[in-house]
């Protein structure tokens, strides 16, 4: 029996390599981002432990292993090449798709299944969470809420997710009359090594500017930016600073939007979460909204694009953030299908 991340993650990989249409045959690599591994089965077994209630289960290690949901999606796939799993907090995912990307881009791997997964609703790692003072509060509102860019956000709204894509040679996806949902052509990831927590806009601002050249564009071709956007008051400012100074006059008309202000921040699986909005949001020409967002921090001059959706006049190009504890930074640039 699988924690529930893995369960998650092997659910979502499957659906994702279903939807490709790809012979699960060719996939022949997986990158898996992940942040705290098997966080229910620690704690059930812990308190096995503690109470003297029962024998921890001796397959307790398999199930809290930051690895298992690569693990076990490789086992399914029968996959014999690279398995490859990223802990770096908040950015994993994301690293392991563009890690992932990479692999195809230098013929490491014709396909890879990659994405992330989180389950973190447990009472302990609630509480340090909580502890932290980063969870969102009530602060005048009927319920908690993550308010990115809204100058009343007090914090971010946990959540459990988990996303996936696979990343084929286009070359032999068109061969076989693949549907391309989109093109991931631009990655980057660099440390904020100064501190273990608190945002750096100057290496914020550094990895994006190196994602956007390695996709070879410059910063007026995005279209649209899924920012990382967790409703923290230090972490939506810098980010916020970071793109102004990427973006300059284009910031004016460039939508910037957080989908962790509808579905929560699942952590390590967020970066594929914002992925997998950006594709959408190039495909149907659609800004998503920020939601929560009545009243606008006057300190970030971006269009964030309160509460409700609008239409991409352009739609070719966006870029998606992923900042983690630990200083760990990423930056991806994809490209309509």
């Amino acid at each position: 029996m699988h924690d529930r991340v893995t369960g998650l993650a092997l659910t979502a990989a499957m659906d994702a390599c279903t939807v490709s249409g790809i012979n699960l045959d060719q996939v022949v690599g997986v990158a898996v981002g992940t942040g705290v591994g098997g966080v229910s089965t620690h704690e059930s077994e812990c308190r096995k432990w503690v109470t003297g209630q029962g024998r921890v289960h001796p397959g307790a290690i398999l199930r809290v292993m930051c690895n298992a949901p690569a693990a076990q999606i490789s086992s399914s796939l029968k996959v014999s090449g690279p398995s490859l799993t990223i802990t770096t907090a908040c950015a994993a995912s994301l690293q392991a798709i563009g890690e992932a990307m990479l692999w195809v881009r230098d013929k490491r791997a014709d396909a890879v299944v990659a994405g992330g997964a989180e389950a973190p609703l447990s009472e302990p790692l609630y509480a340090a969470w909580d502890s932290m003072r980063v969870l969102s509060r009530w602060k005048g509102h009927p319920g908690a809420a993550c308010r990115p860019f809204s100058s009343d956000r007090s914090g971010l709204v946990l959540a459990e997710a988990a996303g996936f894509v696979v990343l084929e040679d286009d070359t032999k996806a068109r061969a076989r009359g693949a549907t391309t949902l989109g093109h991931v052509i631009g990655y980057a990831t660099n440390t904020s090594s100064q501190h273990l927590t608190a945002p750096s806009v100057e290496r914020e601002t550094e990895v994006m500017r190196a994602a956007i050249e390695s996709a070879g564009l410059v910063p007026t071709d995005i279209d649209y930016v899924q920012a990382h956007g967790t409703g923290t008051v230090a972490n939506d400012l810098a980010e916020a600073q970071a793109i102004r100074a990427v973006f300059g006059a284009h910031a004016d008309r460039l939508p910037v939007s957080s989908v962790k202000s509808i579905i929560g921040h699942s952590l390590g699986a967020a970066g594929v979460l914002g992925l997998i909005t950006a594709i959408l949001a190039l495909r149907h020409r659609i800004a998503p909204p920020t939601m929560n967002l009545d009243t606008p921090d006057p300190a970030i001059d971006l269009d964030c694009v309160p509460n409700h959706a609008q239409p991409l006049t352009r739609a070719k190009h966006a870029l998606i953030n992923a900042f983690g504890f630990g200083g760990s930074n990423a930056a991806l640039v994809v490209s309509a299908g």
